[in-house]
């Protein structure tokens, strides 16, 4: 079982599963249905919304089992480590993807960024009747929206409806759980703005100088900012995110250890092997027959 990036083609799509509906804002990127083969995967290159119509299924986010019904409505933000275990025949979903350029866009909404916690704890809602009938109507809109590529402002459009779309997302989030409405504090959006990239940049980049130049910070001062923050330092950020990846391959992928390695770009296997020893009191070999 191969380790794949999910990456988003509105071109071309190709092997889709019966009853799996399509919808991109991502043109210039590629779109891949394999977002529902059984491969582990991280979802590299944007954004991925779906919801269940009907059917069942179970899948892994970021090593948590979530089980998948009519009413499942799953928000999978970029570099989030997910693979599907199983799903019944009469599965029917609607997804929808857009590029990670649309997510940083949107981050500047403060909807948005107010929201972005409470995603990441909650990937998966439960949906009522009414509910998914307004998710499913907002879809058919902006779908038949989207229809004329072609038109004046189409891209403008485009952008717009996915405004529209984001913020209908986030009402039901608020729902779940109502969020003060405030600005963050400078020390915040360096902390909100470490966490997106560590995602995006860990299996590169394990070094806290890397996200400290990225915020103009010295290393000194962004560790005492991300430890006055969250309570942990940069380093331990880094390493959980790293040993979350890689107990997430060692268990739920048949890829060799030397392949996890290469993977994530670990100088040779003795030193992953004493990474990951250190930060789990076994080594890969180990964890994997364990588990």
């Amino acid at each position: 079982m191969p380790f794949e990036s999910l990456i988003v083609n509105p071109d071309g799509v190709n092997d889709i599963p019966p009853n799996f509906e399509f919808l991109t804002f991502a043109p210039s990127l590629l779109e891949n249905p394999e977002l529902w083969n059984r491969n582990p995967k991280i979802l590299d290159a944007g954004v991925v919304l779906f919801i269940c119509q009907s059917g069942e299924g179970k899948m892994v986010i970021d090593m948590n089992t979530h089980f998948i019904r009519r009413g499942t409505f799953c928000l999978l933000l970029p570099f989030t480590a997910i693979q599907i275990l199983e799903y019944t025949e009469d599965l029917q979903v609607t997804a929808i993807t857009a590029g990670i350029e649309f997510l940083e866009k949107l981050t500047l909404l403060q909807p948005v960024e107010d929201y972005m916690d409470i995603i990441q704890e909650n990937p998966c809602l439960a949906l009522d009747d009414e509910q998914l009938k307004n998710v499913k109507e907002i879809y058919n809109f902006t779908k038949n929206r989207l229809a004329d590529k072609h038109r004046p402002l189409a891209i403008e459009i485009r952008d717009t409806l996915l405004i529209l779309m984001s913020l209908e997302v986030l009402s039901l989030y608020a729902q779940l759980k109502p969020t003060e409405k405030r600005k963050l504090s400078r020390q915040e959006q360096i902390f909100r703005n470490f966490t997106f990239s560590l995602s995006k940049n860990f299996r590169e980049h394990r070094d806290v100088e890397f996200y400290a130049e990225e915020a103009c910070l010295t290393p000194r001062h962004f560790s005492t900012i991300i430890k006055k923050k969250s309570g942990k330092l940069p380093t331990q950020w880094i390493a959980e995110r790293t040993i979350i990846i890689i107990k997430f391959l060692l268990e739920n992928s048949d890829m060799a250890i030397q392949e996890i390695c290469n993977e994530l770009n670990f100088p040779n296997q003795s030193f992953f092997s004493r990474y990951f020893r250190k930060h789990t009191g076994m080594t890969p070999k180990e964890y994997r027959m364990k588990h």
